[in-house]
């Protein structure tokens, strides 16, 4: 199980030393979502969020998706501005989400206010003309 966490770690560095050269909003989300994913997986490496019973792994289901259209966007040579907008507000409410539910009202409201955020930027950056 620790192959996941030394997988998504080299690809979060990856993601990282892209994003010192050329800082974009894609890259950056990118290096966030990998980052997390890396802490998420060891901990059920570690048998913190999964016992050693846990060999159907149903959260992958949508984690890859999300990771790799992430990645997707983040090698892009052109920005697309919308499409990190809309990927940014699906985390953004899935955390609200995950937050409310386990209680953190405080952590809720920060990334339900990420959300809206991102879907203001998203709506501005398709209203605006640029590429989405």
């Amino acid at each position: 199980m620790y192959l996941f966490v030394l997988t998504a770690a080299a690809i979060a560095l990856y993601f990282s030393m892209v994003a010192s050269k050329q800082p974009r909003p894609a890259v950056m989300l990118a290096v966030i979502l990998w980052i997390a994913y890396t802490v998420y997986e060891y901990f059920v490496a570690n048998g913190t969020l999964c016992d050693a019973n846990c060999n159907i792994r149903v959260d992958l289901l949508f984690f890859f998706p999300v990771l790799g259209y992430a990645a997707y966007l983040a090698l892009q040579k052109e920005p697309r501005t919308g499409a990190v907008a809309i990927l940014c507000l699906i985390c953004c409410g899935m955390v609200a989400l995950l937050a409310l539910a386990f209680g953190y009202t405080a952590a809720a409201v920060i990334a339900g206010m990420g959300a809206l955020i991102a879907a203001v930027f998203g709506i501005k950056s398709r209203t605006s003309g640029n590429r989405a």
